[in-house]
């Protein structure tokens, strides 16, 4: 197989927002086209100024411009770079998108879910998962409410957790998407019941969106994790080839995968970016 390259992996349909521009722009974007970071250029150009994801935006609820918001000075790539070279700054970096540029111009990004979907999936990579998962897991009971579940979730530093039943049987999983997602239903039940909605309404966002920011951190509905969790698990085993692993999160778009062994007790959880550790090991 010929040496990758970030143009053959790259999206080139990139959501970007511009300078001068607020909070309301980068979360309307956001909604509009599923995203949950993006590139910020000048107004008017491509010129790449910046970045703008969703941890910036609940960890600056006060701020409203761009400007103010965004990461200055973003780590990229260009179109003639390997995807090698990408997956050790995504690794390195522990970020999770990386802009392309030629000269100072943004000409597409290319993500972690980019080199395991368009590469990894369709690799002759067979090596087992076992060598990347992670055996430390965090679990939280199904009856756990989920202000205390998004608390255990930004103490640990995860983005996916694993319930259990009464049994501690593993019955769910929830990820930070999954909250971010509840946190905007709450905005628009929020929105709804004030009685006073004028046509197009929900769609009028202001600092408290798809992520619902109260004093910078998500507000959350006082509901059990049951309630909300995923309960159809997509699983793997600890010799699942590292190909048919990726193959999984892109069917059905997820970044991580639980590890269970021959009894189907969990043993680790495996993530998108743990796999492209394999690209440093041994290039595609």
């Amino acid at each position: 197989m010929k040496e990758l390259k970030v143009e053959d992996l790259m999206t080139t349909d990139v959501v970007y927002v511009e300078v001068p521009g607020s909070r309301r722009d980068v979360l309307k974007l956001m909604r509009e086209r599923g995203v949950t970071g993006m590139p910020v250029v000048k107004k008017g150009t491509k010129k790449l100024i910046g970045m703008v994801t969703r941890t910036d935006l609940v960890s600056k609820p006060s701020e409203d411009q761009v400007a103010l918001i965004m990461s200055r000075d973003p780590i990229t790539v260009s179109p003639g770079d390997s995807v090698l070279k990408a997956a050790k700054l995504l690794l390195e970096n522990n970020i999770r998108r990386l802009p392309v540029v030629e000269g100072e111009d943004l000409v597409g990004i290319i993500t972690v879910a980019d080199i395991v979907y368009k590469a990894l999936a369709d690799s002759a990579i067979t090596d087992p998962i076992s060598e990347y998962m992670e055996r430390k897991m965090l679990a939280v009971w199904e009856g756990t409410p989920l202000p205390v579940v998004l608390s255990i979730m930004k103490m640990a530093k995860a983005q996916a957790v694993l319930v259990l039943d009464n049994k501690s049987e593993l019955c769910g999983i929830i990820t930070d998407a999954d909250l971010v997602k509840l946190s905007e239903v709450v905005l628009k039940e929020k929105v709804s019941s004030s009685g006073i909605v004028s046509e197009g309404q929900e769609w009028d966002w202001d600092v408290s969106t798809m992520i619902y920011i109260s004093k910078g951190e998500l507000s959350l509905p006082d509901k059990p994790v049951s309630e909300v969790m995923t309960r159809r698990l997509i699983t793997a085993l600890e010799f699942t080839p590292i190909n048919e692993c990726a193959k999984r999160m892109r069917r059905h778009d997820i970044d991580q995968l639980p590890v269970v062994n021959s009894d189907g007790k969990v043993v680790g959880m495996v993530y998108d970016y743990a796999l492209l550790r394999r690209l440093l090991k041994e290039p595609l």
